[in-house]
């Protein structure tokens, strides 16, 4: 992430009241009677007791509950929350409903949340971390922070709250002017792989309580201590530096961060620019960050969880979890951008690109970290087919920025895929030689441009880039089968061709595209018994690649199979293919019906056979 590059290895426990899922929040009777079922489960819902078991009879608002499940699985939790309170408020007696209302307002950051908080404590079972987390965060945004302490201790039994509750009691003590006891409370913690978070907490309450000199000491052993550069660390360290004179250190340590994420390089002209402001300068916001540690610490526990094969809760439990943190930050600080950044990357990868667009769009120009989440934002656009929206807002971003690199790139892309091939050649050229005056060129953006070249007919500039790719990463199965197939297009020295695809599909043997390019150059060299047994294998993995399709129509037509050949040309055409395949089946087809095989005729002017959608650019396409 952008704000952190410690990745704890703890393994966090999280309660039951927060991962475990609520079993289709009570349906009641009569809701299935929808055409569209509902759902089995409600995902990610905490808060299940023993009594949610048995439903308790009551008036049912069967629409707001649909509304409630629907909105749940678009990632709108706003039109959840209120749909859940319609359908608690219809049934007052089901808990189940009202604790749902609880937890959508909460990830909605809906100040309903904080009523439901208190109705839902008092219920059986329904003291949780997640109630006592709510009371707390309200009593220190009113701040109460004697109340705000108690309910944080509350919360403070739950493995989860554990490790971030010494941060926020330090916050309550340093607003309570304990500034000397919260910094005792975080300094003295050993053994923990929080302990540079702690200092680096203790550093900003000592700088929010005048400890000038105190800080700037523990600003320096939390940077000791970390692997890498921490946003928060060094923009707050990089204050202190500018505060006592030390412009040059200041700058010197903010452009080694910038310098170090070709992401946040998209934004150092900004973080310069508010190098002299600190980042936390109260105790709410202080609170703020430490909920955001735990959404980072919680995602990180998820992704391992998601990479071992040890059972235990899902990603989507961890991400729900952590959008509860996230929700806490915001509530606290609504102009966080790190937790809206986050926040934006666990709605997209679950799916909700309409909410994590929003989510975007609400961190305004003025934060520093703007041109980050206009990057953001253009990626969203893009990987939902609003190209035209993505290619504005990169195209402002790359000129804003002076063509810095990721934006430049990241606009090639977005023009190779509106197959603006002149643009995206100009854009792979700026981010070329950029990446190369840098000593940053990398494999991967030659073979970008290289395709660009390909596609725009420029084929020996293309294969100029891939043979400079392959010295970077000789075994790189993209780039052999790209240029060997390229080669055996053009009927280009197919022996080293064939070596290409061979070493290719040594490398990465189940590639059903490789299989292809391996099977269509031993049909051109006559092996048509090997090139046919490849190429039906291929077919068999790919189905629905015309491309494929016709290649193994092309080996039937050779051994003399025309008949299937001519089926599996119609099969091919019927799959939408790209215009240059197209005149291809289109020209083998005619060629079928000129050779008097009536059948192709017949099903040449025949409609194209329904099938899936296909990658547009075919399977050699990134």
């Amino acid at each position: 992430m952008l704000f952190c590059r410690l990745l704890p290895t703890v393994f966090l426990l999280l309660s039951a009241s927060v991962l475990t899922p609520c079993a289709s929040a009570a349906a009641p009777k009569g809701a299935e009677t929808s055409q569209t079922a509902p759902p089995e489960k409600a995902p990610g819902t905490p808060l299940q007791t023993k009594s949610d078991a048995q439903p308790a009879a009551g008036h049912i608002d069967s629409g707001a509950f649909l509304t409630a499940v629907v909105a749940t699985h678009q990632g709108d939790d706003l039109d959840a929350a209120r749909a859940f309170r319609a359908a608690a408020a219809a049934d007052p007696t089901n808990q189940d409903l009202l604790k749902q209302a609880f937890i959508r307002s909460v990830l909605a950051g809906d100040p309903e949340a904080v009523p439901l908080a208190r109705v839902t404590a008092k219920l059986p079972e329904g003291q949780s971390i997640i109630s006592s987390l709510v009371l707390g965060n309200d009593a220190t945004a009113r701040g109460d922070w004697t109340e705000a302490a108690r309910f944080y201790q509350q919360a403070g039994a739950d493995p989860m709250a554990h490790l971030i509750m010494p941060l926020l009691q330090a916050w309550c003590q340093q607003a309570q002017h304990h500034a000397d006891e919260a910094i005792a409370s975080l300094t003295h913690i050993q053994g923990s792989v929080l302990v540079p978070f702690y200092t680096l907490h203790a550093a900003m309450i000592a700088q929010t309580a005048g400890q000038t000199a105190r800080a700037g000491d523990l600003f320096a052993q939390a940077a000791k201590m970390m692997p890498g550069y921490d946003l928060l660390l060094t923009r707050s360290q990089a204050a202190w530096l500018w505060s006592q004179g030390q412009q040059d250190k200041a700058r010197t340590l903010m452009r080694g961060m910038i310098e170090a994420d070709p992401v946040l390089a998209l934004a150092g002209a900004q973080l310069q620019s508010t190098i002299s402001h600190f980042p936390v300068t109260s105790a709410q916001s202080g609170i703020a960050r430490a909920y955001v540690l735990t959404a980072f610490l919680l995602r990180q526990q998820g992704r391992q969880q998601g990479r071992s094969q040890h059972p235990g809760p899902s990603d989507h439990q961890f991400d729900e979890a952590s959008r509860l943190m996230l929700g806490f930050a915001l509530g606290l600080d609504p102009h966080l951008a790190e937790a809206r950044l986050m926040l934006a990357e666990i709605q997209d990868d679950e799916g909700h690109q309409t909410a994590a667009r929003e989510t975007l769009l609400r961190i305004p120009q003025t934060d520093p970290l703007y041109p980050v989440a206009a990057f953001r934002l253009a990626l969203v656009d893009g990987s939902t087919g609003h190209l035209d929206e993505a290619r504005t807002i990169l195209a402002h971003l790359a000129q804003d920025t002076g063509g810095q690199g990721l934006a430049v790139r990241a606009l090639g892309n977005t023009l190779s895929a509106q197959k603006d091939w002149k643009g995206a050649i100009t854009a792979y050229n700026q981010a070329v030689t950029q990446a190369t005056a840098s000593k940053t060129l990398d494999w991967s953006l030659l073979f970008l441009r290289a395709v660009a070249y390909h596609e725009a007919g420029d084929w020996p500039r293309a294969k100029a880039d891939l043979q400079q790719a392959l010295k970077m990463a000789p075994d790189e199965p993209l780039l052999l089968n790209f240029l060997g197939y390229s080669m055996v297009e053009r009927k280009e020295n197919l022996g080293e061709a064939e070596a290409l695809l061979r070493k290719a599909a040594d490398l990465d043997p189940q590639d059903a595209a490789i299989r292809d390019s391996l099977g269509w150059v031993k049909v051109e060299q006559g092996d048509l018994a090997g090139g046919t047994a490849l190429l039906e294998r291929a077919a068999e993995q790919t189905p629905e690649d015309p491309e494929v399709n016709y290649h193994l129509g092309e080996a039937y037509w050779r051994a003399g199979r025309q008949s299937e050949a001519v089926d599996q040309w119609n099969v091919a055409l019927g799959l939408h293919p790209e215009p240059t395949d197209e005149a291809l089946i289109r020209a083998a087809l005619a060629r079928a019906s000129a050779a008097g095989i009536n059948k192709a005729t017949q099903q040449q002017s025949a409609p194209p056979a329904e099938s899936g959608p296909v990658k547009s650019g075919g399977k050699h396409t990134p």
